[in-house]
C-alpha cells in the first residue's frame, strides 16, 4: 500500500498544527556549545509565541529559546485560595538519530492493515510483522513522513496537544487551576531543563506530554550514569613494536570485550537495565577512549554496574601496566518515582482518575530512558510523562495517528479540569 497524503477534509485543528510544525527542522546537536544547540529551533519557538498571540494568551522566548505562557486559573480552593498550580511541558527540539530536515508527512487513509510503503524511500516500511500496534489502529489515519527523514512526533505531537489545549480553553469557563506552559530546547541530547528557570515555573506538580503509545503514563525512568574511559598508550614502529607498543586501541576493544553481552541494550527489555558501550574516539595506538551508558531502574542495580566498570579499568591496570587508564563517572539523572511518591502522588493519583472520568484506563509504562521530568522531579516538582500516540520514535519509520493526537489532547483536557475539580483535596495511595 502506498501512502498517499489525504486532502484536507476539514482535519482536527490539533491535527493542522501538528503537520505544520514537523515541517520545521529543530534537530538539536550533541556536539554543539551554544544554547541552545541549535538555533533553528527558536524559528518553531518564534512561530509558536506567534500562534499564541493569535489566540489570545501571551507568551514569550525567553534568551535560552523556552517558550513560555500561562493559562489563568477559573477555579479556587474552598475558601476562595488558590489551586496548585500545574505546568504542561513539551519539548521542541527532534533527535539528531535520523534526518530531521525537509520532512514531509503523509496523513494516510484509514488503516487496513498490511505493509504501508512509504514514497521518499521504499525500502522503508510500516509492517505490523515487525511493529505489532500497527493493528491496534486499524480504520485509523496513520500519520508518518515519507521515509526519507524522522516524522518529529517526539515531541511536536506534545506542542501541538498543548498549543491546542490554549486555544480550547482561553474561552472555557470550566473549572481549572493556573496552568503554566512551557516548551523546553535539546531535550534529545539530555540538556531539556539545564537552563530552565524553575521559580518561573512555579508548578506544585507538572506533566510531560511526551510519551509513546496511546493510554500510557510513565512515572518510572532509570537511573542513570555515563561512563567515559581513556586510554593512553604508546606508539612505535609495528615493525620494531615488541617490548615498547601499549596499543590503545587494544586496551579499549578489550575494555568493551569484558562487559557482559547478557546485559547489553540488545538483549534488555521490560525493567532490564544495560551497560551500553555507545562512543569511542577516532583514536590511535598512543590514545583512544570509550563512553559508555550505564542504566538500572533500581539505585543498587545502578551502583552494581558502576562497580562493575570500575572493576575491569582495574583489572586492565594490573594486566597493561604500561598504559595510562583513566575512568570516570557521571550521574546522569535518576528514576523519578521515588521523588514523586515521596513529594506529591497525586501527580500520578488524579492522571488515572482522571483518565478513568473519561473511559480511558490508564497503563504505566516504565520510560527505558530519560525524559525532562527525570530532573523535574529530582528538583521537587513531581512530573510523570503521559502519552501522546507516537511510536517508533528517532527513526524514519516514525508513525502517529489523527485520532491518537485527538484522545491524547482530549485527556490532557481532563486532567486539567480534573485538577480544577480536586486540587483541594489530599490523595494517598500506592504508585504499585
Amino acid at each position: 500500500m502506498k501512502g498517499t497524503e489525504q486532502a484536507d477534509g476539514g482535519r482536527p485543528e490539533v491535527v493542522e498544527r501538528f503537520l505544520r510544525y514537523v515541517r520545521i527542522d529543530t534537530q538539536s546537536d550533541p556536539d554543539s556549545a551554544i544554547v541552545p544547540s541549535t538555533g533553528k529551533q527558536k524559528d518553531l519557538a518564534r512561530l509558536l509565541v506567534s500562534e499564541f498571540a493569535d489566540i489570545g494568551v501571551p507568551a514569550t522566548m525567553d534568551q535560552y529559546g523556552y517558550v513560555w505562557a500561562t493559562l489563568q486559573a477559573t477555579a479556587t480552593a474552598p475558601g476562595g485560595g488558590p489551586l496548585p498550580v500545574v505546568a504542561l511541558l513539551a519539548h521542541m527540539d527532534t533527535a539528531p538519530d535520523a534526518p530531521g530536515a525537509g520532512v514531509r508527512p503523509i496523513v494516510h487513509p484509514p488503516y487496513e492493515g498490511g505493509v504501508i510503503t512509504l514514497p521518499g524511500d521504499p525500502s522503508v516500511t510500516l509492517d505490523p510483522t515487525r511493529q505489532p500496534a500497527l493493528l491496534r489502529h486499524l480504520g485509523e489515519h496513520l500519520i508518518t513522513s515519507d521515509g526519507t527523514t524522522l516524522l518529529g512526533s517526539d515531541d511536536k505531537a506534545g506542542v501541538a496537544i498543548l498549543v491546542q489545549l490554549v486555544a480550547d480553553l482561553v474561552t472555557d469557563a470550566g473549572p481549572r487551576p493556573e496552568v503554566r506552559i512551557c516548551f523546553t530546547i535539546d531535550e534529545e541530547i539530555g540538556h531539556g531543563v539545564d537552563h530552565l528557570d524553575l521559580e518561573r515555573l512555579g508548578a506544585h506538580v507538572a506533566y510531560t506530554i511526551d510519551g509513546s503509545d496511546v493510554d500510557t503514563i510513565s512515572y518510572e525512568t532509570f537511573n542513570a550514569a555515563e561512563a567515559t574511559v581513556t586510554v593512553g598508550g604508546t606508539g612505535v614502529h609495528p615493525g620494531y613494536a615488541r617490548g615498547v607498543m601499549v596499543n590503545a586501541i587494544r586496551i579499549a576493544a578489550r575494555l568493551v570485550a569484558e562487559l557482559p553481552e547478557a546485559e547489553s541494550p540488545e538483549h534488555a527489555d521490560g525493567m532490564d537495565g544495560f551497560l551500553h558501550p555507545h562512543t569511542t574516539t577516532a583514536g590511535d595506538v598512543s590514545s583512544a577512549s570509550v563512553k559508555l551508558i550505564l542504566r538500572d531502574f533500581t539505585s543498587d542495580g545502578l551502583e552494581r554496574r558502576k562497580d562493575l566498570v570500575t572493576r575491569i579499568v582495574e583489572s586492565l591496570r594490573i594486566r597493561y601496566p604500561g598504559a595510562s587508564i583513566e575512568l570516570s563517572i557521571r550521574d546522569q539523572y535518576r528514576n523519578m518515582r521515588s521523588y514523586i511518591e515521596e513529594k506529591d502522588p497525586r501527580a500520578v493519583l488524579f492522571a488515572l482518575e482522571a483518565a478513568e472520568g473519561i473511559g480511558i484506563t490508564l497503563r504505566p509504562e516504565p520510560v527505558r530512558g530519560g525524559t525532562d521530568g527525570s530532573r523535574l522531579s529530582e528538583a521537587g516538582i513531581p512530573t510523570p510523562n503521559l502519552f501522546t500516540g507516537g511510536m517508533d520514535y528517532h527513526s524514519c519509520f516514525e508513525w502517529n495517528t489523527v485520532q491518537s493526537l485527538e484522545r491524547s489532547l482530549r485527556f490532557v483536557k481532563a486532567l486539567v479540569r480534573f485538577w480544577g475539580e480536586h486540587g483541594h483535596e489530599a490523595r494517598k495511595g500506592s504508585l504499585d
